[in-house]
């Protein structure tokens, strides 16, 4: 398991999140909308506070671009 991510996994899992959202709620959604065990492990290692959009999510998440989407 990795704690990264890509950044087409979170759009899609986060597609529909209504911002602001909270940690909590950002995994949550993405479990519900079957992320993968890495998405959902990176979504866990983000700061705990409130995220505006998901442009400010992208800004604290590991991202590795070199993996597959």
């Amino acid at each position: 398991m990795s704690d990264t991510t890509t950044v087409d996994r979170l759009r899609t899992v986060l597609t529909d999140v209504s911002y602001p959202a909270d940690k909590g709620q950002l995994v949550d959604h993405a479990s519900r909308n079957n992320a993968d065990e890495d998405t959902v492990h990176a979504l866990h290692s983000v700061p705990e506070r409130l995220y505006e959009s998901f442009d400010d999510v992208l800004g604290v998440i590991a991202v590795d671009d070199s993996r597959e989407a």
